[in-house]
């Protein structure tokens, strides 16, 4: 039998075959998704124990998935775990030194110059042009996160509105179900801008995948070249994320959403006007100080 197709995370991949397996196989599959961490962590013989099968049995289970044994699938668990419990064991180093709060502070800090410093290594400038004719030329514009993202998504949104005639977020603080409702008025012309970064979402690849299924065009703001939402996106705009005891950091992408807001302003047929529009009748909610005069000599 042709093992699946591999596509998704390995979780995904062993939740789509179970339904395809033999008896034992599907008895060692059970046992491995209600357990999926701890069978990261047991030898062979253990798992075949736990999930009450042979050994061949779970060597067999493994190669269905496409390994070619027990090791090896082993190998892909561990690893799809490794960037999940990477902040559990990177906050158990920083519990563990003796430092003071401001010195973590400043080490935060120092890690998100880099981010940006990053962030800026890593603009192309025909994905910058790419991302602002796409932005310009769109119909409709979905700013897409969730978690973390989700706050990116807000202010990727407020940042778009002026320099484009439609824009609106899709984030889940109201709820999976309001989110899809949204995507799915998602039509050929529009334009989904989405948001990840590690622990990448689940539910963002799924919901970018139904918005290029509904024909729309996709921008990638992430933090690196292998991002699984890089593959479902026309443009990608990358930016640093790494964090010394976070799962990762916003500041980059935020910086980065900050810079692609100040790239429309001035791409615009009267940028200037408009900009002098907004600044006359905002001009009476404004709180102004007058420079204070330099004193006479």
């Amino acid at each position: 039998m042709e093992p699946p197709i591999q596509t998704g995370s390995l979780l995904i991949r062993m939740q789509n075959c179970q339904a395809q397996l033999p008896a034992a196989l599907a008895k060692v599959g059970e046992w491995a998704l209600a357990y999926p961490f701890r069978t990261a962590t047991l030898k062979i013989g253990e798992l075949a124990a736990a999930a009450e099968v042979s050994v061949a049995s779970v060597n067999r289970y493994a190669r269905f998935l496409g390994y070619e044994g027990y090791p090896e699938f082993r190998e892909d668990l561990l690893r799809a775990f490794e960037s999940t419990f990477a902040p559990v064991e990177k906050l158990r180093v920083a519990v563990q030194r003796d430092t003071s709060n401001a010195e973590i502070m400043r080490e935060s800090l120092a890690s998100d110059a880099g981010n940006i410093t990053r962030t800026m290594e890593l603009l192309q400038p025909e994905q910058c042009e790419a991302a602002v004719r796409l932005i310009r030329e769109s119909k409709r514009i979905v700013a897409l996160g969730l978690g973390d993202s989700a706050y990116l998504a807000l202010f990727l949104a407020d940042m778009l509105e002026p320099y484009v005639d439609h824009v609106r977020e899709a984030i889940e603080f109201a709820g999976t179900e309001r989110t899809i409702r949204r995507l799915m008025t998602v039509k050929p012309g529009d334009l989904v801008i989405a948001i990840t970064s590690p622990r990448y979402s689940r539910r963002t690849i799924e919901h970018l995948q139904l918005c290029r299924e509904r024909g729309a065009r996709a921008i990638a703001l992430t933090d690196a070249p292998d991002s699984p939402i890089v593959p479902l996106a026309d443009v990608t705009l990358l930016a640093g994320a790494d964090h010394g005891v976070r799962h990762s950091s916003p500041t980059g992408l935020m910086a980065l959403i900050v810079a692609l807001g100040t790239a429309l302003s001035r791409s615009g047929p009267d940028s200037v006007g408009q900009a002098a529009d907004v600044a006359e009748r905002i001009l009476p909610y404004l709180h102004v100080v007058p420079k204070n005069k330099r004193p006479t000599e």
